[in-house]
């Protein structure tokens, strides 16, 4: 037997007008709202009222200097007592002055005299002289060709050892002009003859200076 719907039972044929009732007071709110509701994009400019302003500073992380650990002290090793070596022991051999004995002095193997040891002087009572003058010198004093081509001329200082007879034993040129010069002024030198210097009256080795210059005329 099939069940019978009234009019007032059946829902579905109100449907359809209660849903379009309700879209058109759904529409209306919205737009309402859309509207009636307040500008948000427009903000109104901010005053300076004079506060204070915060800045924020991107600091970048600093490294901090760790310091290694400090490695231990190294442990002292402990001394055995047995591994010291005794102090060693000073022998005292009673030694005095007359127990060195003072070397003697050389003695000449063909006279056995005592030789003594020459002193040379720089500077004594009485120097010695060329004997002749400074002419003797001089008379074998010449230029050569190379030297006047040259016109080289000054000074020439020789040093010489005079020995107790006046006889020049030692000689050198001390302070140079030119090669060929220094030779001749060199050979005249040691050409000439000298009276020997004397000290406290007796005749001694002298050292001394000779200078000989060369001048064009």
């Amino acid at each position: 037997m099939a069940i019978l719907k009234t009019k007032k039972a059946d829902l579905n044929i109100h449907y359809k007008k209660y849903f379009q009732i309700s879209m058109i007071i759904v529409l209306t709110m919205l737009i309402a709202a859309f509207k009636f509701s307040p500008d948000v994009t427009k903000n109104p400019p901010l005053k300076n009222d004079g506060g204070i302003i915060i800045t924020v500073l991107d600091i970048p992380n600093s490294e901090q200097n760790l310091k290694p650990p400090i490695p231990p002290r190294p442990q002292t090793p402990e001394i055995a007592t047995e591994d010291i070596l005794d102090e060693p022991e000073f022998i005292d051999n009673d030694l005095n002055e007359n127990d060195f004995v003072v070397a003697p002095p050389d003695r000449d193997k063909t006279n056995n005299r005592i030789v003594e040891e020459e002193i040379i002087f720089v500077a004594v009572e009485e120097m010695p002289t060329i004997i002749g003058g400074l002419e003797s010198i001089n008379k074998n004093i010449h230029y050569t060709d190379i030297a006047k081509r040259l016109d080289i001329q000054g000074k020439v200082i020789i040093g010489i050892l005079v020995d107790k007879q006046g006889d020049v034993v030692e000689s050198e040129v001390i302070k140079s002009l030119f090669p060929e010069l220094d030779l001749i002024a060199l050979n005249a030198v040691k050409q000439a003859k000298f009276t020997p210097g004397l000290q406290r009256g007796k005749p001694v080795k002298v050292r001394m200076v000779i200078p000989i210059v060369f001048k064009l005329k």
